[in-house]
């Protein structure tokens, strides 16, 4: 389904259910998008295996954050990490977990860059849109601003 369709139905069954249902209608209009500023989680790290060495990275859901789906946690040094929405810049497939540098979606090909999210190989013409995040090494604690 394309984006401005969904986007319509989404809408058409919000104000369907607000005739009935107000409390309905004020949740559909509160959806958290990727791009929206939604505030800060704290991850703690010493619960997150994959995170523990430099290189690992991770799928983690932070509902309702980039729309309840899942953002890509890498490693990339003791204390540097990056976090990028999952959703593919194409088609809006979800991308895997990195293989040697790449972030791949496995949907039409595209590649991201680990290190940034710059497209490596397209279809895909826009790099993955990433949330900003702060380590705080004194509590093992990683800080994503949504």
């Amino acid at each position: 389904m394309q984006p401005k369709r969904r986007e319509f139905l989404k809408a058409a069954l919000c104000v369907g259910a607000g005739l009935c249902f107000p409390a309905l209608l004020a949740s559909c209009s509160s959806e958290t998008k990727p791009t929206e500023p939604g505030g800060t989680v704290e991850l703690d790290l010493a619960t997150v295996p994959e995170l523990q060495q430099v290189g690992g990275a991770v799928k983690k859901t932070f509902a309702p954050h980039n729309g309840g789906r899942p953002v890509l946690i890498i490693r990339l040094g003791q204390s540097e990490f990056v976090v990028f929405s999952t959703v593919c810049t194409h088609q809006g497939c979800e991308v895997e977990l990195p293989q040697g540098g790449a972030i791949p979606c496995l949907c039409h090909g595209s590649r991201f860059a680990a290190a940034d999210g710059h497209v490596l190989q397209g279809p895909a013409s826009r790099a993955l849109p990433r949330f900003a995040s702060r380590y705080d090494a004194a509590r093992n604690v990683l800080l994503i601003t949504f």
